[in-house]
């Protein structure tokens, strides 16, 4: 029985360490082959930074991780690719516009180090990305750009106009630097809670196609019925034991508890969150909303004194 990925985020680690992976990489693929520019909105904890680190794995050609999965042989044929990969959130203490813009440049000058590119002074993180690409693509060949977690600075400022005001225009600046260097990119794949278009940090960036509520993606993340029952039937069988109820009773208990997403009105999906902690404690609970739920909402209803109707 394969261990659980509480918490893994890292598609290398996952498959180094053997873990159990409900393998999405054919879906993945047809985001590669059927298209460049792609976004996705969904809730924290839904498998969103799992997804782009599988990208990096495929387009850095690790086959070696892809053994027995759907995309192993497109790793091995396609020519590896440099990959620029950014997790907003994770870009440290930022409590102001300008500190923000420092964030991402020092990110930035960390690829570019790794890269071995000589960089000069650039003063902000726009002008700093255009010259990481154009020097990687220089040395490379086409790049791929992988951006998790894109609207954090936005969302955490959302009761204060204002700043919030600051960082949007913070990432504006450098979202519209990434559609600039349009053809040194191979591949382009954003992820994020909300959209923000039109006036928002996207007005520039007219050639991402929003995947959000596609059907055909629609279980790009998250487990469908299927996927829980054939990866997961180990598990199931062991929470039932350590519940003293049958599988089917605990099939039905599970449905009931977190089979409540859906994004493309079709698809019924379960949060992998909810249901790896619910098998590993075999304890029914609402973990992804104690964890995961937007409560810049919450926080934004009440600063302006929203009320049900």
């Amino acid at each position: 029985m394969k261990v659980l990925p509480i918490g893994v985020q890292d598609f290398v680690q996952l498959r180094q360490d053997d873990l159990l992976y409900v393998d999405k990489t054919a879906r993945l693929l047809e985001l590669i082959q059927n298209g460049r520019r792609y976004f996705l909105s969904r809730p924290r904890r839904f498998g969103k930074s799992l997804t782009l680190s599988t990208l990096e794995a495929m387009f850095k050609g690790k086959a070696d991780l892809f053994k027995g999965l759907r995309a192993e042989a497109w790793v091995k044929e396609q020519k590896p690719s440099p990959v620029l990969r950014f997790d907003i959130s994770g870009l440290g203490s930022y409590s102001t516009a300008q500190e923000l813009n420092l964030s991402i440049m020092r990110r930035l000058r960390d690829i570019a180090e790794d890269s071995e590119l000589h960089l000069a002074d650039e003063r902000t993180c726009d002008e700093l990305l255009r010259k990481t690409i154009r020097l990687l693509y220089q040395k490379q060949g086409l790049i791929v750009i992988l951006i998790d977690e894109y609207d954090k600075p936005i969302l955490d400022n959302i009761t204060n106009l204002e700043k919030a005001n600051e960082m949007r225009e913070v990432l504006r600046s450098f979202y519209t630097m990434i559609k600039s260097c349009d053809d040194y990119l191979r591949f382009v794949f954003i992820t994020g809670i909300s959209k923000f278009s039109k006036a928002g940090v996207f007005s520039a960036m007219n050639n991402l196609v929003d995947i959000s509520m596609l059907k055909r993606y629609g279980d790009i993340v998250g487990y469908t019925q299927n996927e829980l029952e054939e990866n997961f039937s180990d598990w199931i069988d062991r929470a039932a034991i350590r519940m003293n109820i049958s599988t089917d009773v605990l099939f039905k208990r599970l449905k009931d508890y977190y089979d409540g997403f859906s994004f493309d009105g079709f698809t019924r999906l379960y949060n992998p969150f909810s249901i790896m902690l619910s098998l590993s404690k075999a304890r029914l609970d609402n973990y992804w909303y104690t964890s995961g739920s937007p409560s810049f909402i919450a926080n934004y209803m009440k600063e302006h004194k929203i009320q049900n109707p």
